[in-house]
């Protein structure tokens, strides 16, 4: 049995308990009600309405309530994540007018009645013959134009109809689409998914759903006379609009800007699916805020966002356009939870992340869910199941969102859904008060304590994560596959590699070691164990390009083309930059073996080069990924000699500033650049980067915070060996033989004074080296600027937060940056600094690059602003 980190078990013996007491059945059924009154309405106006109530629940119970508007239609792009356009419904009625009259159907009585996206009609409604075809062969076979005048009661799914249907002129279809157990049920139909589509998105039409018990009666009636005249009405608007994402947050006391996520989908009719999952996330909400207020939890280090939006076309359209400072720590998709137990055979299941994402979320969410059905019995039992794409749990892509699991009581043991999955049938009466409990209580139980981690949490859920690697790999010498067995090492280290981002107080070094030794285990366990794979280890060239990322995600308009590749829409994010086509094939192949309800699983899936190098020419032909020749890649050994070409010299200490795109494709990538230069200064040199995040962060934590100057910089601080300097704003961060003199006191003396980290470069006698960028891109010459002194700058006239060392948020005086560009422009440095022959010229890697002596940079500047200084109006930015 592998080993259960002690912080967890103590939570869920004291702190769980607490959270299942305050979960109320009771309130959340009454949630689903407010929810599914509005949102089954399939109708946006109806939509924000329901944005109306989540926001007034949130505010209520304490919680900080957050609205963004995503915009539908407009300039439609390439149509990703864009819905076409905002569609609200009014009326909807069909009569049979000849030879008999009666009403066949009123979308105020059912609003699973009209299609998703229908056209409208005229306002005095539109007067057709019904015909009925069930074969698109059939249709196919009709001349064009041959349907004009005519609606199509059909048993097929009109959104699979459409465009056939408008090519034959069909003014209008109706669907009885048959519900399997459910004959008077309607079967929940839109003429598309919401997006753009973007190939022929002006085929317009008027969509209607009866239930089959209905069709039924329809075509007895058909049959019986002959031929049926129907009036239909359908009062639709579509409009360039907006579609809300709403968001409950619990707000963090330490770190408010780092965050957990709960997703949930509003703006869908159902109940089940999907008015429980956004109720879940008003109970969680209301459960936490009410037991911090009481005393009962404290208020956790980080925030815990709770997203109410449109599938898809919220969640991801709202993290590309929040571009926050570090995606999401973690989280869990809620999607179908809470249906009585006899609807889904009593499963309850717990789908882990995708594979290539951090899988200790697995076992953490499985540990909180077992304890909860123990104290509760729901009736569930809980189903650990491999990673399921629910499309918004690829939302676990390692370098877009965060891991993610997803929970559901949505499939029976036949693996179908439960019978009224997107019908009409799906009321709240399907479901349990007491498994929606169970969820909740369980997800709020999740979030809060990944919310709530911290250093001693980092290190047991390392040791756990490996001790459960190390099962995997456990058995004699040569017994498993080389290739499963790097399988399991990158998955292990995805998670190794996550864990540092909840790191709080504590020694930073030594927990990075202690991070870096479970790594050496799993490495070591793996050469012990590993056999050499029976195949072929012939590579065809083709199979040796490197495939990197261009695009987050992966686009559905490319499905006809990967489909025979028979890699998963997800196998796209094992392009990082670094591995090659068919490393890719022999991770792929063993995804289902290592996570949670995959573990069973013995051999891989055995996927060819020729189906991988498929799969990603594709995606490079739609400019989601770029394919790299291996002669392309530059080896750490060109970046050496490079900069020795340069002038970098043993025993340098030097301050770098780089742009990683011009460089070039790096074997080993921003880590190489940093380990390249560091061979380049030897041990007795210090090598100095910024680590500034120009104030993106609300709070600034050294051990967290990530640097927004680019990927070689941020590189460069995460390394255990790097010491990086306190201040909230313009941290420098630096390793080697000067590292912590270089980095002490700089939030005390000030980000640019003359004993400041790069104050003490340029009177120490250091260089500067910029890498794609001028030597003016150097923040070092506001130094020469203080030292004038320059009126502009105020070392100490804002007010930032940080957390210190101790884990103890504090408000501490920074920088306040001048609040209008300086009169004498900093890039005249650059030509001057040429034309003096002061600096030294060259390529690193493909990157034009410059060496130059700190002081002399320090020198030229102080001398070009110094008249300027004594009359110049410009002022430090108001204090904040």
């Amino acid at each position: 049995m592998a080993i259960t980190p002690p912080s967890l078990n103590r939570f869920c013996r004291e702190d769980l308990a607490r959270i299942l007491k305050a979960t109320s059945g009771r309130r959340l059924m009454q949630d689903v009600e407010a929810v599914w009154e509005t949102d089954r309405w399939n109708s946006f106006d109806r939509f924000h309405d329901t944005t109306n109530t989540l926001v007034r629940h949130y505010e209520s119970v304490g919680a900080q309530a957050e609205v963004d508007p995503i915009q539908t239609g407009g300039w439609i792009d390439s149509g990703r994540w864009i819905i076409d356009q905002a569609h609200d419904v009014a009326a909807a009625t069909v009569d049979i007018v000849k030879p008999v009259r009666q009403r066949l159907l009123d979308y105020q009585d059912n609003p699973w009645h009209v299609v998703g996206w229908t056209s409208a009609t005229p306002k005095a409604g539109m007067r057709t013959g019904l015909v009925v075809y069930d074969s698109k062969a059939d249709l196919e076979r009709l001349p064009r134009g041959a349907l004009v005048g005519k609606t199509v009661l059909t048993k097929l799914s009109p959104r699979d109809l459409v465009h056939v249907l408008g090519d034959k002129g069909a003014a209008g279809v109706i669907s009885d689409q048959p519900v399997p157990e459910l004959p008077d049920a309607l079967q929940w139909i839109r003429f598309g998914w919401g997006e753009a589509p973007m190939f022929s998105h002006n085929t317009r039409m008027v969509g209607l759903v009866i239930s089959e018990n209905q069709g039924r009666r329809l075509r007895r009636l058909l049959q019986k006379h002959g031929s049926l005249s129907l009036h239909t009405r359908v009062h639709t608007r579509e409009y360039v609009g907006t579609h809300d994402v709403v968001s409950g947050i619990v707000r963090g006391a330490g770190d408010p800007q780092d965050e957990v996520w709960a997703i949930a989908h509003s703006a869908e009719p159902g109940a089940v699916d999907n008015a429980s999952g956004v109720a879940l996330c008003m109970e969680i909400a209301q459960v936490l805020e009410s037991l911090i207020a009481s005393g009962a939890l404290p208020r956790p280090k980080r925030s815990i966002r709770l997203v109410n939006a449109y599938e898809c076309y919220g969640f991801f359209a709202f993290l590309e356009r929040m571009e926050p400072l570090q995606t999401p720590l973690a989280g869990v998709c809620l999607d179908t939870l809470g249906s009585k137990p006899e609807l889904n055979d009593g499963r309850l299941e717990w789908h882990s992340t995708i594979p290539m994402s951090a899988g200790f979320v697995d076992w953490v969410g499985e540990k909180i869910l077992r304890e909860t059905l123990k104290r509760c019995n729901p009736g569930y039992r809980l189903c650990l199941e491999p990673f399921m794409p629910t499309s918004d749990t690829l939302i676990g892509d390692p370098e877009y969102g965060f891991p993610c699991p997803w929970l559901d009581s949505h499939h029976r043991a036949s693996g179908k859904g439960y019978a009224a999955y997107h019908t009409s049938g799906d009321v709240p009466r399907l479901l349990s008060r007491d498994g929606l409990r169970a969820c909740s209580a369980a997800m709020a139980g999740y979030l809060y304590y990944l919310a709530d981690a911290g250093s001693r949490e980092v290190v047991e859920l390392a040791t756990a994560e490996t001790e459960r690697k190390l099962r995997a790999l456990a058995g004699r010498k040569g017994s498993v596959p080389a290739s499963q067995v790097e399988y399991l090492r990158q998955t292990h280290r995805a998670t190794i590699a996550r864990l540092p981002r909840w790191m709080w107080k504590g020694d930073r070094k030594q927990m990075l070691a202690r991070l870096a030794d479970c790594e050496r285990q799993v490495r070591e366990a793996g050469d012990h164990v590993a056999r050499h794979d029976r195949v072929s280890h012939r590579v065809p060239a083709a199979a040796r390009r490197v495939p990197r990322r261009t695009a987050f995600l992966s686009p559905r308009t490319i499905n006809t083309r990967v489909g025979p590749s028979a890699l998963t829409t997800w196998s796209l994010f094992w392009a990082d930059g670094q591995r090659n086509l068919a490393e890719i094939a022999q991770l792929a192949s063993w995804e289902e073996t290592g996570s949670i309800g995959g573990g069973s699983r013995k051999e891989c899936a055995s996927i060819t080069h020729s189906q991988v190098m498929a799969y990603f020419e594709a995606h490079r032909d739609r400019n989601y990924v770029e394919l790299i020749e291996p002669g392309e890649m530059i080896p750490k050994s060109r970046l050496v000699a490079d900069l020795k070409k340069l002038g970098l010299r043993p025993g340098m200490d030097v301050l770098v500033h780089s742009d990683p795109n011009a460089i070039g494709h790096v074997k080993g990538g921003a880590g190489c650049v940093v380990e390249a230069l560091l061979t380049s200064i030897g041990k007795r040199g210090t090598l100095l980067m910024p680590s500034y995040n120009r104030r993106a962060a609300q709070v600034y934590h050294a051990k967290v915070t990530p640097t927004t100057e680019g990927a070689v910089a941020d590189a460069l601080w995460r390394r255990p060996d790097a010491t990086r300097s306190d201040h909230p704003t313009h941290a420098v961060a630096a390793i080697g033989a000067g590292a912590e003199n270089y980095c002490r006191d700089h939030r005390a003396t000030g980000a640019w004074a003359e004993d400041s980290p790069i104050g003490r470069l340029i009177h120490g006698g250091g260089y500067i080296l910029t890498l794609g960028l001028p030597p003016s891109a150097s923040l070092a010459h506001h130094v020469a600027e203080m030292s004038v002194p320059c009126g502009c700058i105020d070392l100490f006239g804002r007010v930032d937060r940080v957390i210190d060392a101790q884990g103890l948020l504090q408000e501490v005086a920074s920088l306040a940056s001048r609040s209008a560009a300086c009169p004498v422009p900093e890039d005249k440095l650059d030509a001057t600094i040429e034309r003096r022959r002061l600096s030294r010229s060259g390529k690193v890697g493909h990157a034009e690059s410059t060496l130059v002596k700190a002081k002399d940079l320090w020198r030229l500047r102080r001398q070009s602003v110094r008249k300027a200084c004594s009359m110049c109006t410009v002022k430090p930015e108001s204090r904040g």
